[in-house]
């Protein structure tokens, strides 16, 4: 009888605990956790397969009706088929960092807009910068871009706790 009085009163305290680590935390706005320039739409509307070999290797420019939303947000395609690959393996062709500069991550700690035709797909993965007629991020990052990606990678997972 004690025994169950007492499995009874804790089995009572275990359900507000539990019901602790079923709410998920508030996560923050898509606008916050990825760079859409404002408009909703990853990269500028530039197609995210078009940066690599198999989607011709140069940005190009998506169409609304080649929309195509992914964790939260739109993502425009050239073609049927760069959203097909896309559709098949988003993870190979998300940009790094959400879209945000991979320099400004990694030298700044700071989440800056980019200019989507200012990218380098490094090992495989897309990385975008800003670019401007004073500065041109690209060319700071490929100066070393094994520590600035150690150091973006540092940066974001604390940005994105």
């Amino acid at each position: 009888m004690k025994l169950s009085k007492t499995l009874f009163i804790l089995s009572l305290l275990a359900i507000p605990l539990s019901s602790a680590y079923v709410q998920a935390a508030p996560t923050a706005p898509i606008q916050e956790r990825f760079d859409t320039l404002g408009m909703g739409v990853a990269l500028g509307g530039f197609d995210p397969v078009a940066y690599f070999p198999e989607g011709g290797s140069k940005p190009a420019k998506g169409f609304v009706k080649r929309d195509y939303k992914h964790g939260g947000v739109t993502y425009r395609f050239a073609n049927d088929a760069n959203r097909d690959r896309f559709r098949a393996n988003p993870e190979k062709y998300t940009p790094v960092f959400n879209g945000w500069c991979a320099w400004a991550m990694a030298e700044l700690n700071a989440k800056v807009d980019v200019e989507p035709t200012a990218y380098e797909v490094y090992k495989g993965k897309l990385y975008v910068f800003y670019d401007h007629a004073d500065l041109n991020t690209r060319e700071l990052w490929l100066k070393n871009p094994e520590a600035m990606v150690a150091r973006a990678n540092i940066n974001w997972k604390a940005q994105s706790k």
